[in-house]
């Protein structure tokens, strides 16, 4: 198994990673080299996934993965050596996979590549070769070219580029349908999903935020949030002078609501219409039940929130544009379970692990799953709050 970490495991195979936090392999001149997992290898078929089917892919792998289609594209084509070396994940079935250990003293010969119906791309296998004789290998190797046009031209978004002025188009329409969508994102997704390093995406934010500016908009960035606190850095206070971040969010909220099409035509709020809002357990219930998506689910939204007392009942977090009901575990809202006692309020990026898995209710206490402990170590064992009143689940 490997003793040292595959960035210096291709940087020692002169293929250095674009980049070492987002790059899925490398290439030079002559050569190829794709990292895959060992749960999509077939030993059987002597066939990896190189591409799963397009759907698959969450938003924030548009970095990584606008460079494999490029990597593809060549080997596609033939005419360059292509190689793998497979990885096992810590866990799968995550938005984003870690290295759990790969071998780094052989690494697998493309010898071709081939699409099947269900959208994904294999590699055909050919042997191993030695990590020493790599070089040398790929003087002589030839991935031979596939059957047929490349057959995801239109994935590639074209936003793996070097410099983050080309992508500011892109950062402002994204961070709009955001808007529009009464959401938010963190500073890592922008990170991940436009492939920028922090200070980049600070410089990035700065420019985005003058236009909106300039524009007469809110200021856009007040959608990016630290993923722990949910709030703005203190520099939208000190760039734009915005001292309240959320009351910034239902701004752009109502700026880019659909129905104002656009262009946003629709009057913003005052800052101070805004303020001055009731901020009783009931106001704060409609503002939430209004977020969501379903309308069919309003009630059920309103009734999990002033349950809950319009708290998260992991982290307390009390802010309804950041909570989400979640149905317990064997309670289906397509059942009719739509009372109070059929779910539970927790912050989105909470709903969202507790709905894969990764946080668990045992007795009071909420329960993380090892590959989450990084993040949400905090959260590990704390006692749920309105625990009687609201998380009684089905057997």
């Amino acid at each position: 198994m490997a003793t040292k970490s595959i960035t210096q495991f291709f940087h020692d195979l002169e293929l250095p990673l674009k980049n070492a936090r987002w790059s899925w392999g490398a290439q030079n001149k002559t050569t190829v080299l794709l990292r895959t997992w060992a749960d999509e290898f077939s030993g059987k078929e002597k066939r990896v996934i190189v591409l799963r089917e397009p759907t698959e892919y969450h938003e924030r792998d548009s970095y990584g993965l606008d460079e494999r289609i490029q990597h593809l594209r060549a080997l596609w084509a033939g005419g360059g050596a292509g190689y793998t070396v497979i990885a096992t994940a810590k866990a799968i079935g995550v938005p984003k996979r870690e290295i759990k250990e790969y071998r780094d003293d052989k690494v697998f010969v493309i010898d071709s590549l081939e699409s099947r119906e269900d959208g994904s791309i294999v590699a055909v296998l050919g042997g191993t070769v030695a990590v020493g004789d790599l070089i040398e290998h790929a003087l002589q190797h030839v991935t031979s070219a596939a059957n047929g046009l490349f057959p995801v031209d239109a994935l590639a978004s074209g936003i793996s580029t070097d410099s983050y002025k080309t992508k500011l188009p892109a950062m402002r329409e994204w961070l709009i349908e955001v808007a529009r969508r009464e959401s938010y994102v963190t500073y890592a997704e922008v990170m991940d999903r436009f492939g920028l390093i922090f200070f980049v995406l600070r410089t990035a934010m700065g420019k985005l935020g003058h236009q909106s500016k300039d524009n007469g908009e809110p200021i856009l960035t007040a959608l990016i949030v630290d993923k722990h606190t949910l709030r703005c850095s203190a520099g939208l206070a000190e760039e734009f002078g915005v001292v309240d971040d959320q009351v910034e969010r239902r701004r752009l909220y109502a700026y880019w609501a659909p129905s104002n099409g656009s262009t946003g035509a629709k009057q913003t709020p005052e800052v101070g219409q805004i303020e001055s809002e009731p901020s009783s357990l009931e106001e704060r219930a409609k503002r939430f039940a209004q977020i969501e998506v379903r309308p069919e689910q309003r009630a059920f939204r309103k009734a999990v929130f002033i349950a809950c007392g319009g708290q998260c009942i992991v982290s307390g977090c009390d802010v309804p544009e950041a909570l989400e009901a979640a149905h317990l575990q064997g309670h289906n809202w397509r059942d009719g379970s739509n009372a109070a006692s059929d779910g539970v309020l927790l912050r989105r990026d909470l709903h969202a692990l507790y709905d894969t898995g990764l946080l668990k209710f045992e007795g009071r206490l909420a329960r993380l799953h090892p590959t989450v402990q990084e993040h949400y170590g905090a959260f590990e064992g704390v006692t749920l709050s309105r625990f009687e009143a609201s998380c009684n689940s089905k057997p």
